[in-house]
């Protein structure tokens, strides 16, 4: 929804808006020439680009922070709310909202560090893909000052290690058929999940936002929550019925969480499932199309039925599969780094009219030197102006070490290249 029954509004978008205009912050303008200057939404802005409109701003999201301290770090108070990261957690399974004061200061945030998704749920908005009702909920176990460890759920567990960084999963519930057949997800239609979520939407979109909410993946799905990694990969060659069943559960569970969240008016679902690794697939092409691809498929035409759009996450060098992804029907996909065999020019010329790509910066970006950095940031801008359908992010999210000094600096540069 957007701003109102104005015959340019309907010109601009090809139809008519409906959210009353009084209600909408605008955020920006957008000078054309010879015209004045047109105030847009967030919203407006992203389903400018879906539309392929070309005299609009490039858009721009960093994926995520490294840790919510980073991310106070690199911003100023106003912008600081609670929970910021994924892992600030109570010791209990929190459900309820954000409520207004908490979203306006994530609204601050992400227009102070420049970045066009409203991600909702506690911790989401800095960590993309992760984080509220339609993923599993944690809690927090203990916490010292080298480590945490949270479990989800499903009774999983996560450690996270501060200094060096590192997490990982470990106490899976499932190791066999037997494992399955007696384990229950919780209820996807719990109310109590979606305590205050449209509220939160709500609030949102009449601050303009395009709002997303995350979803378990399929493939991710399996192995964060439910079997071991190594044990989820040979399972999809050694044990593919067993793999099947445990897909089942998951993928009806992700439908319904899906549902859930558009109803309650979601612009957008987004889902992490990394595919590849930097050299290549993680599972081949046909064992893709096999397990994974009719669910994303069933996600993306679930979505679309009720007038939303979805955005993948994967990780990888995908190139193999990106057709079948075409014919799943994502409408953005991310992060496509060149350093996991992606070459951004022929993406932007081969499949920005299929889905928007989001994404195009090398892992190594931060550690570049400033006038590699800018020059390869002009390049984006000049591919995002060419072709339109292009939404600048970086690929592993901002490191640890990158000072608000160069963050600021890139920003500045990267709202030039973009018109914005």
């Amino acid at each position: 929804m957007a701003l109102s029954q104005h015959p340019f509004i309907e010109a601009f978008f090809g139809k008519v808006l409906t959210q009353p205009i009084e209600a909408v912050i605008l955020n920006f303008e957008i000078k054309k020439r010879n015209e004045k200057p047109i105030k847009m939404t967030k919203y407006e802005w992203i389903k400018a680009v879906l539309n392929g409109t070309r005299d609009v701003p490039v858009p721009q999201h960093w994926m995520s922070f490294f840790n919510g301290d980073l991310a106070r770090r690199l911003t100023p108070p106003e912008c600081h709310y609670s929970p910021m990261w994924i892992y600030d957690v109570p010791d209990h399974y929190d459900m309820s909202p954000m409520g207004a004061e908490a979203l306006d200061r994530m609204i601050a945030f992400n227009n102070q560090t420049g970045r066009c998704f409203a991600c909702l749920g506690k911790g989401a908005n800095i960590c993309f893909g992760h984080g509220g009702p339609g993923e599993f909920f944690s809690r927090l176990l203990y916490k010292n000052e080298d480590e945490l460890v949270v479990e989800y759920e499903t009774g999983v567990r996560a450690k996270v290690q501060f200094h060096p960084h590192f997490y990982y999963h470990f106490d899976h519930p499932i190791k066999s058929m037997d494992d399955l057949k007696a384990f229950e997800l919780p209820d996807p239609n719990d109310p109590r999940r979606y305590a205050g979520f449209a509220e939160d939407v709500r609030y949102l979109k009449s601050k303009g936002e395009y709002v997303v909410a995350s979803l378990n993946g399929f493939f991710s799905g399996l192995h964060y929550f439910l079997r071991a990694y190594t044990d989820t990969l040979m399972g999809l060659i050694t044990e593919p019925d067993f793999t099947h069943a445990m897909l089942d559960m998951l993928g009806e569970w992700n439908l319904a969480a899906a549902w859930k969240m558009v109803e309650a008016g979601a612009d957008c679902i987004t889902l992490c499932d990394d595919l590849g690794s930097k050299q290549a697939m993680l599972m081949s092409p046909p064992i893709y199309r096999k397990f994974f691809k009719p669910w994303h498929k069933k996600l993306c035409e679930t979505v679309h039925e009720l007038g939303a759009d979805v955005h993948l996450h994967s990780h990888g060098a995908i190139g193999k599969i990106l057709d079948d992804l075409v014919e799943c029907g994502f409408d953005f996909i991310n992060p496509f780094d060149p350093e996991e065999k992606h070459d951004i020019d022929h993406l932007m010329a081969n499949y920005s009219q299929h889905f928007i790509i989001v994404g195009g910066f090398p892992a190594s970006f931060w550690e570049w030197k400033a006038d590699e950095q800018e020059t390869y940031l002009e390049k984006l801008g000049r591919l995002g102006k060419e072709y339109g359908r292009l939404i600048f992010m970086d690929s592993g999210g901002i490191p640890e070490n990158v000072t608000r000094e160069d963050f600021d600096r890139v920003n500045e540069i990267s709202r030039r290249v973009r018109g914005a």
